[in-house]
């Protein structure tokens, strides 16, 4: 059986390297235009910086490209991806089969990851992803742990399978949620989720013939 791997966030190069110092063997980031961390403190170059250092002592990067894209990002997505290409990326995570063509196109060198924003909660799901060039799928993170073992079984071999182990659960389906675009004019599904779900709320319930008199809880 292959070595587990932990794989951990990296909001910047700083971050990325405390990941690895205390363990990680490799890390996930992305630029803030491309990924779903629209804050992240990464540009290219310093997505560039964090492979090579990476690289130097012995872990890996994987580059989130995995925003819903809208026709306007393909230009930065094809420039991204040949330099990732170039500089020998570890995976390209993404969500879009519109942008897994581009990265079979423009990095064909490169890994493909499917985000668990894709929703794979099914060996079904797994194998349409695996056919058309995953070797790896992140599974939603709704599932338990015998799902998970009935997708690991009912799939090839050689497709790798990552799972979340800490971290949000959020409102919909492995993160496609509208709760933070509704009530702040922050999307989600374009890395600005302003984490509504964690907001502190209060529930009122009034009575039918007297809408006046209202109850907190």
């Amino acid at each position: 059986m292959k070595k587990p791997e932990l794989l951990a966030p990296a909001g910047s190069f700083d971050k990325a390297k405390i990941a690895f110092l205390y363990g990680a063997d490799a890390v996930y980031c992305g630029t803030a235009s491309l990924s779903l961390r629209s804050r992240a403190e990464v540009e290219e170059d310093d997505l560039e910086k964090t492979i090579i250092y990476a690289h130097d002592i012995g872990k890996k990067v994987y580059a989130a490209i995995n925003i819903y894209a809208l026709d306007e990002n393909y230009e930065e997505i094809k420039k991204q991806a040949r330099m990732l290409n170039k500089i020998k990326v570890d995976g390209i995570i993404l969500s879009d089969g519109g942008v897994l063509d581009t990265i079979k196109e423009e990095a064909p060198d490169i890994p493909i990851h499917i985000s668990t924003q894709s929703n794979i909660v099914s060996s079904h799901s797994a194998s349409f992803w695996y056919k058309n060039g995953a070797k790896r799928i992140i599974l939603a993170r709704e599932l338990n742990k015998e799902q998970i073992k009935e997708i690991i079984k009912n799939t090839p071999k050689d497709l790798e399978t990552e799972i979340f182990v800490h971290g949000a659960l959020c409102f919909g389906y492995s993160g496609r949620c509208f709760l933070s675009d509704f009530l702040a004019s922050r999307s989600a599904n374009l890395g600005d989720c302003a984490q509504s779900c964690r907001w502190a709320y209060n529930v009122y319930a009034e009575e039918k013939n007297n809408p006046r008199k209202s109850y907190a809880s």
